[in-house]
């Protein structure tokens, strides 16, 4: 089912709907998504897959401002008419309940406009017979390349086609195109197992040929792999306070966890970020030249053109030379938390309500020192320390720890204490670059971004991940500079182990 067939689906069901604000107000949301998964593990194939999902939610508003939804698992005119009519049955049913009112969607702009698709190739371009020869061959080529690691290769391809239409004559319809290689790999030395993840995306299967042509991924899980295999045999860290250089998997990590959530406007008055349930405008959260940006990039993992409600998606400048400036505000929450509308509703499907949520969160530093191309991962790391020998920011005593890879982590948003993990550590100050054991990198948000003092290399905005929340997962990524220096903070531990 394309666009317009989609698009002249919530148009007839609109046609049915409230025709004046004194009828009450509709939001419909239909969405057709189809995937291929194919999964390998060790040359055989564990699991090869393909899903449909297809359907139609409306919202519905009284004149009042009182709320309903309902859903469909069907992706037609009737189906559609049927779930208005419960949603706007639920809607008046919560209003004499007494259900709190919101009238904001009354307020929004109407907006007509049907967004490209980035995808060069169309879904089905490769059978998915096709699909399973391409990744077998990519995965076999890793295999002989590193036959004494254990690998896993996934490939998942997504389409999703939504359109959105509201009462007002809204009609926004868009296509988000995505697709991701992954290998993982698993080593053990003297009794001890570690593993390694690379993953590459892209909008559409010319993410394989153009692996099958660099072998990029490749390259990269053969390093983390031999890498792994060192810090299965590393010394632990002793815990304490370092200066630290972190990677761009787990800058998007620190900017998505410990901040961008925290400046979600349906979150205020839960956050460290803000104060009587408004966000905290004017605080300065870092130093000048530090910026945190939010906002859809074209052909990135977790694009998306417009919001849920059928708003522009907008970019956000949230941290601006330091100073906290913006939040990521939905229709519904943004006037209450203090901050402007950016059209930052997102829904995992038909099926959910939508909540403010990031983009690609990427954290911007003006003062970058220059990072020359290195063959492999430990040359980079000799090139990291010759940057910073250059630049006069490497300390003559002591360690000066980078950390590499992202494992996850959680946050407290109330107290904006961060709790994260990486893959394995490296002393830059040593000449030899000795390696150490993960360990866990802890302390306070605000703490951690007023100890980043630089950038090193240009910008990487490709780690990917999904975000969970309210029920809800959703694609996430963003990045930084190749690198960022932080310098010793107090209330920024490393140290415990994982």
């Amino acid at each position: 089912m394309d666009q317009k067939e989609i698009s002249d689906i919530v148009q007839r069901i609109l046609e049915d709907g409230p025709q004046t604000q004194e009828d009450g107000y509709c939001l419909v949301r239909a969405q057709a998504r189809r995937e291929w998964s194919l999964r390998l593990n060790n040359g055989r194939f564990e699991r090869v897959s393909t899903a449909r999902e297809r359907g139609i939610g409306v919202q519905a508003f009284t004149p009042e401002g009182a709320s309903g939804f309902a859903s469909v698992d069907a992706l037609t005119v009737e189906a559609g008419r049927e779930a208005m009519k419960r949603a706007m049955s639920l809607a008046e049913h919560n209003a004499k309940l007494g259900a709190e009112l919101n009238r904001a969607i009354y307020d929004a702009s109407p907006l007509k406009t049907e967004g490209p698709n980035p995808a060069k190739l169309e879904f089905e371009h490769f059978s998915l017979a096709e699909l399973q020869e391409q990744v077998m061959f990519l995965h076999k080529r890793l295999l002989n390349r590193s036959p004494e690691h254990s690998w896993q290769t996934s490939y998942r391809q997504v389409e999703d086609s939504w359109c959105i239409g509201r009462t007002d004559g809204t009609l926004v319809s868009y296509v988000v195109p995505r697709a991701v290689l992954m290998h993982q790999g698993t080593v053990r030395v003297q009794g001890r197992a570690k593993s390694a993840l690379v993953q590459r995306s892209g909008v559409d299967a010319g993410l394989l040929l153009l692996e099958k042509e660099d072998s990029d991924l490749e390259r990269r899980g053969v390093e983390r792999g031999e890498f792994a295999k060192q810090v299965c045999v590393a010394p632990h860290l002793p815990s304490g306070h370092y200066p630290l250089i972190i990677d761009y998997g787990l800058a998007k990590g620190l900017a998505h966890e410990a901040f961008g959530h925290a400046v979600e406007s349906d979150h205020m008055q839960e956050s460290v970020l803000g104060e009587a349930g408004k966000l905290r405008k004017g605080l300065q959260v870092a130093r000048p030249g530090v910026h945190i940006i939010d906002g859809p990039l074209e052909g990135d993992w977790a694009y998306q053109p417009f919001s849920a409600n059928g708003l522009v998606r907008e970019t956000v400048e949230i941290v601006k030379d330091g100073v906290l400036q913006a939040g990521l505000g939905d229709i519904f929450s943004a006037h209450k938390a203090g901050m402007p509308v950016s059209g930052a509703g997102r829904a995992e499907s038909y099926g959910h309500i939508p909540l403010p949520r990031m983009t690609n969160i990427r954290l911007l530093v003006d003062h970058v020192l220059p990072l020359a191309p290195a063959s492999d991962l430990m040359a980079e790391l000799s090139q990291v320390r010759q940057a910073l020998r250059a630049a006069g920011e490497l300390h003559d005593e002591g360690k000066h720890l980078l950390l590499l890879g992202y494992r996850g982590g959680q946050v407290n948003p109330k107290t904006g204490d961060f709790v994260f993990q990486c893959d394995g550590i490296v002393d830059v100050a040593d000449p030899n670059l000795t390696i150490y054991q993960p360990s866990i990198f802890s302390g306070k948000i605000l703490s951690a971004l007023q100890a980043i003092r630089a950038g090193l290399g240009g910008g990487c905005y490709d780690a990917i991940g999904t975000c969970g929340k309210g029920g809800q997962s959703v694609p996430s990524s963003g990045g930084s500079h190749r690198y960022l220096l932080l310098d010793r903070d107090e209330y920024v531990t490393l140290g415990g182990e994982q």
